[in-house]
């Protein structure tokens, strides 16, 4: 009989206890997971979004929290219209048809986000166009409307003239408005959110660099590439540091569940492994047959805890508010180092009782009951 052999038929002596920990490490891991999911999910996603759009560069309001906090005079864009391709962008979140408060965004007619949206059904706005709306397919499934209905936005009523067929699920999620109207309707006359700078496609990283230090001198702005947009997001910084934390506690958690188990295991077995040293096991062999059940505890729960992730990947989209607009994944470089430290965490937690069981002499183990 090989060691994993004698550590499988020793989890199987106490098949509940060992079952309830291994679920106990699997949750675990599966909460780790599913937090560490979301908030990757958030900053792929409004990263995506972006740039599906054609944004190189975003430049929002240094001194806001986060992206959609800040607001830019509007007047600000002649400044920044220095640099080629610049459009401003309102963005916020009001209740729809009076219910649910979704994502409302307000492009200015010039803004080369019109030219590179994928029309799915009708067709852009008109310069002679009011209250009229174009609704992500999304938003659109979600509300049951379609090209030529209508809907309310701040007590104000638009009608839909179109349907995008983005792919990012937050920009399937969106209502687009002119930005006048979503001006006037939010009581945000002439400011805007966010600029958005789409760049010569032969420029260089010397130039782009050049592009952001002189748009950061016009005034107290922060300009970014759409792949670091979120990277100094302060929201963003505190929900890693959140997730982060918790997950670390539940694995730490989950290695404490094993280490608690298999005292009890040993406990019951003092005499067992007293005979087993007495014929010939050394100390080394011993703490590793008893290492071992804490790995195999561990490796079941990695494996719950990927199901438990996997099934949350699919409840997602019901999260309030914020399901629609995020698509959540399962990523491979946080899921593996995160199942490594949770194998490693129950195995640390197994070496304690590991070492208890194999201190005694086997005259004193045996002796002992």
């Amino acid at each position: 009989m090989n060691l994993v052999t004698l550590a499988l038929r020793n989890l199987g002596r106490r098949r509940a206890r060992t079952a309830i920990v291994t679920l106990s490490v699997g949750l675990a891991i599966g909460m780790a997971l599913t937090l560490l999911a979301i908030s990757e999910s958030i900053e792929n996603g409004t990263r995506e979004g972006v740039d599906e759009r054609g944004a190189d560069l975003t430049i929002i309001d240094r001194d806001a929290s986060d992206i959609f906090s800040g607001f830019i005079p509007q007047g600000m864009g002649a400044r920044i219209a220095a640099v080629p391709g610049v459009a401003g962008e309102l963005v916020t979140f009001a209740p729809v048809d009076h219910e649910a408060q979704r994502l409302i965004v307000g492009w200015p007619e010039e803004s080369f986000f019109w030219r590179n949206m994928p029309i799915e059904d009708g067709r852009l706005p008109t310069r002679n166009d009011s209250r009229v709306a174009i609704l992500g397919a999304g938003t659109a499934a979600k509300l049951n409307k379609k090209t030529g209905d209508s809907l309310d936005i701040f007590e104000d009523q638009f009608r839909i003239v179109a349907v995008a067929g983005y792919r990012s699920a937050l920009n399937r999620s969106l209502i687009i408005l002119p930005l006048k109207d979503l001006q006037e309707i939010s009581f945000k006359n002439n400011q805007v959110t966010v600029y958005h700078i789409k760049l010569a496609p032969d420029l260089g990283a010397a130039e782009i660099d050049r592009v952001e230090r002189d748009v950061e001198k016009l005034g107290r702005l922060q300009a970014a590439p759409t792949d670091q947009l979120l990277s100094r997001d302060r929201n963003i910084s505190v929900l890693k540091a959140v997730s982060r934390s918790i997950s670390w506690v539940a694995l730490v958690l989950g290695g404490l569940s094993v280490l608690s188990a298999l005292l009890m295991a040993i406990q019951e077995r003092t005499r067992e492994i007293g005979v087993m040293r007495a014929i010939g096991w050394n100390v080394p062999r011993t703490m590793v047959s008893i290492v071992l059940e804490g790995l195999l505890m561990g490796v079941a729960g990695c494996v719950i805890g990927f199901l438990v992730n996997y099934a949350a990947s699919f409840m997602f989209s019901s999260i309030p508010q914020i399901g629609s607009y995020l698509a959540f994944r399962l990523n491979i470089q946080s899921t593996a180092p995160t199942m490594l430290a949770a194998i490693a965490l129950c195995a640390l937690g197994a070496v304690y009782p590991a070492w208890r069981a194999a201190a005694r002499t086997p005259a004193e183990a045996i002796r002992s009951l």
